[in-house]
This record gives structure tokens, sequence and C-alpha cells, in this order.
């Protein structure tokens, strides 16, 4: 055995790649990607034209379909109403108002509410007697 061959044993591949075979390879599958396209492309067109020839004809005296979609319709400008809904929960949060005229309930702000709470405690249950 000489120094420049091998062992046959090796455990790896001992030969390179031959250029012009990956070259073809390479060149088959951007061929089968470009003919895949293509008839994508077509097959797209014909079943288009198809669908377009099976839809009735819409009479030109029927009304125009509304552009707006039904509710719930998505939130265009989020933040915006975002800010909005939370100047409104800051204002009820935060002033003193009617929620039962009639009953005499009314609302207060949150900090007022906790001053409160903090100076004279919240009222508790009377604890149920034990009977005989």
């Amino acid at each position: 055995m000489s120094d420049t061959e091998p062992p046959s044993n090796s455990g790896y591949e001992t030969t390179d790649v031959n250029p012009g075979t990956l070259l073809a390879w390479v060149g088959l599958l951007a061929a089968v990607i470009v003919v895949s396209v293509v008839a994508a492309w077509v097959l797209f067109d014909v079943f288009a034209e198809r669908a377009a020839r099976g839809d009735p004809k819409v009479s030109p005296l029927a009304p125009a379909e509304s552009q707006t979609p039904p509710e719930p319709r998505l939130l265009v400008k989020e933040h915006d109403d975002l800010v909005v809904v939370r100047k409104e929960d800051e204002e009820l949060l935060d002033t003193y108002g009617w929620i039962d005229k009639d009953r005499g309930i009314v609302r207060i702000p949150v900090a007022r509410a906790m001053e409160l709470v903090a100076k004279e405690g919240l009222q508790s249950r009377p604890s149920p007697s034990k009977g005989p």
C-alpha cells in the first residue's frame, strides 16, 4: 500500500463530489420549480375565467352592497379608542355621581373611599349566634 492511497476502511468518503453532476441536479431542480410556477399561474387564470363565467350577472338596478361591515367591527384606531375608554373610566373613578337616585346609592371617588375605609374601617357582619 502506498502513502497516497487512504486505507479502505477509513470510515468516511474518500472521493469528491462531481461538479458536473451537482450542477445538473441544481439545474433540474430550478427547471422543476419554474415549470411548477408557470403551471400554477396558468391554472389560476383558467379557474378564474371559469368562475367568472359561472357567476350570475348582477342587475344594474340592484342596490349596491354596503361597504360598512356589520357589527362588531374591528378597531381601526385602537390606541385612540383605548385613550377614550380610559378617560371615561378615570372620570367614573374620580368623580361623585348617582348610581340609583331612588334608592339613594351614590358613587364616590376611589381616593375618598380609601380615606373613609382607613379612618372608619369596614362594617362587618355580626357573628352568628350558636344555638343550644
